[in-house]
């Protein structure tokens, strides 16, 4: 719902009919009320003719309108090539991801093979170890 609010500029008191929070109705007649004290000071001859003055605050609050729009332009392109290299990290990740998963795989099946193999190697040494005793025996009990 549409409220009144007054706001002040050059010194003149204007109320305003808005639906806009009265705290930025506020900050936008300060901004123009320093724009036009910025012209008034900057001029250094006789009164400026109103629409003259009028004129030159568009000019500028156009000019900071653009500068702004042109910064916003520049943080989206910044943001939308955050957002591609975030898009490529993730797949990097996916794929980094399932890498290490077949990695995980081959490693737990080498640690199967290799517990497998020194199962062997102990079987063959315990098989040695009772052909050297049988051997011992013999020569034992040949002498």
């Amino acid at each position: 719902m549409a409220r009144k609010v007054n706001v002040v500029i050059c010194g003149k008191v204007i109320t305003l009919k808005s639906n806009e929070e009265e705290a930025h109705l506020q900050r936008i007649a300060r901004y123009i009320d320093q724009k036009m004290a910025e012209l008034t000071g900057a001029n250094t001859t006789a009164a400026i003719d109103e629409r003259v003055r009028t004129l030159l605050i568009a000019l500028n609050i156009s000019n900071d309108y653009f500068k702004a729009a042109d910064k916003l332009a520049r943080i989206e392109a910044t943001k939308d090539k955050f957002k591609e290299e975030i898009d490529r990290l993730q797949q990097e990740t996916a794929l980094l991801s399932e890498q290490l998963s077949a990695l995980q795989a081959e490693h737990a099946t080498l640690k199967a093979e290799h517990k497998e193999y020194i199962e062997v190697f102990d079987n063959v040494k315990q098989q040695e170890k009772v052909v050297h005793l049988n051997r011992s025996e013999r020569k034992t009990a040949i002498r």
